[in-house]
């Protein structure tokens, strides 16, 4: 899905829950998920995440880059999203 229709996706939702989350080496994929975050910041749509802690889903070598505001941005709107709600961690 092109992160233009993220806004009808979320439309409604109340929650998101993501499971499994993981570090991420793709750069598109990872800027699909900044402009998710925003998305969901945008509608104070709290997030739910199991797995990795979320401050360390961008590898150094992606912070390195062009891109760095961007996936820094996107680790505060995601942990802010979180606050208040318990981050469970798979084993």
């Amino acid at each position: 899905m092109h992160p233009s229709r993220y806004l009808t996706l979320i439309e409604g939702v109340t929650a998101v829950f993501l499971t499994g989350v993981h570090g991420i080496d793709d750069q598109n994929v990872a800027l699909r998920l900044v402009a998710l975050v925003d998305r969901l910041y945008d509608a104070g749509i709290p997030v739910v995440a199991s797995g990795a802690k979320l401050d360390t889903i961008f590898s150094e070598e992606m912070l390195a880059g062009g891109y760095r505001k961007k996936y820094l941005r996107a680790t505060s709107r995601l942990l802010a999203l979180t606050a208040g709600v318990i981050q469970a961690r798979e084993p």
